[in-house]
């Protein structure tokens, strides 16, 4: 990833996980994701992108889950993101 790429998905993970847990939550992730124009996604989508993403099982991404499922989901939500990424 760019510097670039790298400052974008940190400041994704910023906006979207729990303050308080440190970690992408399912209701952090449905409580901001219109931030980053997702307000469309169902909560089955982003149960999927949690699910998808969660390789340790506790429910949650971190910083690394997060980093790695950016990369394999990028092609498919680029559209999505294209108004806060660039």
């Amino acid at each position: 990833m760019s510097s670039s790429s790298d400052k974008t998905t940190h400041l994704m993970l910023e906006l979207l996980m729990d303050s308080d847990k440190g970690v992408i939550t399912f209701e952090s992730l449905k409580k901001n994701s219109a931030l980053l124009g997702l307000q469309e996604w169902s909560d089955n989508d982003l149960y999927g992108m949690l699910k998808e993403g969660d390789f340790d099982g506790d429910g949650a991404l971190n910083q690394m889950e997060f980093c790695v499922l950016m990369f394999r989901l990028k092609p498919r939500i680029d559209g999505s993101l294209s108004v806060f990424v660039g």
